[in-house]
């Protein structure tokens, strides 16, 4: 199962994202958004760790500079949203794309559609639909076969034992986790983080 850190920050995020293996990085390199890293940090943060692709996260900028960014400071993949861009996605074909979709969108199914052959993965997030009390998910059947249908990497603000239930009905290509702000410098608790790696753990060696 694939695992993306996003909006990682820290060389400390970086760090321990790394060591658990993560597949892919994502950096928030957007000016003027919440989250924002300055790219020059990111690439000095990327000397520090190995293993998991760089991703450029945008959200508002125009595909040209999206393009730009890659080449420049040399991603490995970008993210950017869906509903913005749409069919226009053609213009960083080349790249390995991840189209971030709100899955409360209505239209979520014509995106799927629509820009599916131009990205390799979608990145859900269902935070908004979930029930915060269980985990559970509305309209379970049709998010299967969402999640059968496309590449999805699902994102939630779920418990550790929330995680399992919801990853054994969707069968999603994979999940991703939220990085944050350090409390101080090279210090930050990944109890809550590390408690949802052991319940995947288990999981997945329960299926072995």
């Amino acid at each position: 199962m694939l695992i993306k850190a996003s909006a990682i920050t820290s060389l400390t995020d970086a760090r321990y994202f790394a060591a658990r293996e993560v597949d892919f990085l994502g950096f928030n390199l957007e000016e003027n958004t919440e989250g924002y890293l300055d790219p020059m940090y990111m690439k000095a943060i990327r000397e520090w760790v190995e293993g998991p692709q760089i991703v450029g996260e945008f959200t508002a900028a125009p595909l040209s500079y999206v393009r730009e960014a890659a080449a420049f400071f040399g991603l490995d993949a970008v993210q950017v949203p869906a509903a913005l861009h749409g069919a226009d996605l053609t213009a960083l074909a080349g790249l390995t794309v991840i189209a971030a979709l709100e899955g409360g969108d209505p239209e979520i199914d014509r995106l799927l559609q629509e820009t599916g052959p131009h990205v390799q993965y979608f990145l859900i997030d269902i935070s908004k639909i979930v029930e915060p009390a269980t985990g559970a998910l509305p309209d379970l059947e049709r998010w299967k076969k969402r999640c059968t249908t496309y590449p999805v990497l699902i994102h939630a603000d779920l418990t550790a034992d929330q995680w399992p239930n919801l990853l054994n009905a969707l069968q999603p290509a994979g999940l991703n986790l939220a990085g944050g702000e350090e409390e101080r410098v090279g210090v930050k608790s990944f109890d809550e983080i590390e408690a949802i790696f052991e319940a995947i753990d288990l999981m997945m060696n329960d299926e072995r």
